[in-house]
């Protein structure tokens, strides 16, 4: 039962994969299925934290596989839409150069002995780039019957607004890594 947080956690990194391959081909059931399985994976980011507190159960791994499947979850969405040309390779860079940057960060704090939790921007990020991505699938639905991909203003703005907040959390992060006190 202690290990329950950290299946749900790793649980959302698969549902990543299968929506980006299901995007390649837009029809009606695939798009209702990812969107589904889009929510159910933010249900689990919400759900992994909240189950390990509850059981008493958080721990070092879960820590660490929160922000990993995170990554992989998101990434593997952007990387979906970029294949099937719904976001641009800019935004996507964006996407991709932040969670590197942050990983990183990490990595160089624990190596001084430094724990870098979640940051407020980072949190925000997380919000957007859900939202962002639940209404880029909504909006394929909505005009998957046509077969000819039309996707809305509005997903395409919170899409741009979701690469903005994610380029501001990659500064914050970066830049409170200079703070890192450096062992030498």
């Amino acid at each position: 039962m202690k290990q329950l947080a950290n299946i749900v956690t790793l649980s959302r990194a698969p549902f990543g994969i299968a929506i980006a391959l299901l995007i390649q081909n837009p029809s009606v059931t695939n798009l209702s299925i990812c969107i589904g399985l889009a929510v159910l994976a933010e249900i689990t980011d919400f759900a992994d934290g909240t189950i390990a507190r509850k059981l008493n159960a958080v721990s070092s791994i879960g820590k660490a596989l929160d922000p990993l499947c995170d990554s992989l979850y998101r990434l593997s969405v952007f990387v979906g839409m970029a294949m099937a040309g719904w976001i641009s390779l800019p935004l996507l860079f964006i996407f991709l150069f932040r969670d590197i940057i942050v990983a990183y960060a990490r990595i160089f704090a624990a190596q001084n002995g430094v724990d870098v939790a979640a940051r407020l921007s980072g949190k925000l990020k997380a919000i957007i780039q859900a939202v962002a991505q639940i209404a880029m699938l909504i909006a394929a639905l909505l005009t998957a019957q046509n077969l000819n991909v039309d996707y809305s203003m509005a997903a395409k703005i919170l899409m741009y607004i979701a690469a903005l907040v994610t380029f501001i959390s990659g500064i914050d992060y970066a830049y409170n890594l200079t703070r890192v006190p450096n062992k030498k």
